[in-house]
């Protein structure tokens, strides 16, 4: 039988889990059962012995010991591990319909540090958040990479039809490239000299006899 300790327990009715290891360790020591331990996604395997007892005793334990096992232990164990199947499929529906909000604590001032907010994008941009700190991310890192992106926008001017949205900056791992550790501050686009910018500066650089100039709109030399 494979089954982990905590669903073993609800089968027992066991409410401390050392209750659990203590009865564990004596059935080992009485050589009644053999356990191996197991590991993530492994849960820990059960396995009875059989005993080479009088025939009365061997008679008990298959008439009566195995029938109850079979009827009441194993049918509590497997509803408890039908129950933990539904719970965990009900968690995931959870999870793709309302992501996990409440481990969250930094979600809406990376939404506020955004430079672009589309409201449409939110719950995306929320799951989106949600799935980089599962991975990992730190919630201070994005909240960091949301203003460098910002401080990068409004530095070269960027459009804001070309600035990506917040959803995408995540799930594409956009935000990487302005976490503290690899961003670098933009340098500014030097705007291209007009002809108007020309003319003006051609204005104000121009040396004039503004004496001469009055005298001649007057009309004469006074």
């Amino acid at each position: 039988m494979t089954v982990d300790n905590l669903r073993l327990m609800a089968a027992m009715q066991m409410g401390r889990e050392a209750t659990l290891i203590k009865a564990r360790d004596e059935l080992i020591k009485a050589g009644l059962i053999e356990y191996q331990k197991g590991k993530k996604g492994s849960p820990n395997r059960y396995k009875m012995i059989s005993f080479t007892f009088k025939n009365e005793v061997q008679s008990v334990v298959e008439n009566e010991v195995y029938p109850v096992v079979e009827s009441e232990v194993y049918p509590v164990v497997e509803g408890v591990v039908q129950s933990a199947d539904i719970y965990k499929h009900k968690l995931k529906q959870n999870i793709n319909n309302n992501p996990p909000i409440s481990p969250l604590r930094m979600f809406e001032q990376f939404w506020a540090a955004y430079p672009k907010q589309p409201m449409a994008a939110k719950h995306n941009t929320e799951i989106a958040y949600a799935d980089a700190v599962m991975g990992g991310a730190e919630e201070s890192e994005l909240l960091t990479a949301a203003l460098n992106y910002a401080e990068s926008c409004r530095i070269l001017e960027t459009d804001a039809q070309y600035i990506k949205n917040p959803d995408n900056f995540l799930r594409d791992n956009a935000f990487v490239g302005y976490l503290a550790e690899s961003y670098k501050k933009p340098v500014p686009k030097v705007r291209k000299e007009t002809a108007a910018d020309r003319y003006n500066k051609g204005i104000m650089t121009q040396d004039y006899d503004y004496d001469a100039l009055e005298r001649e709109l007057l009309g004469g030399d006074n």
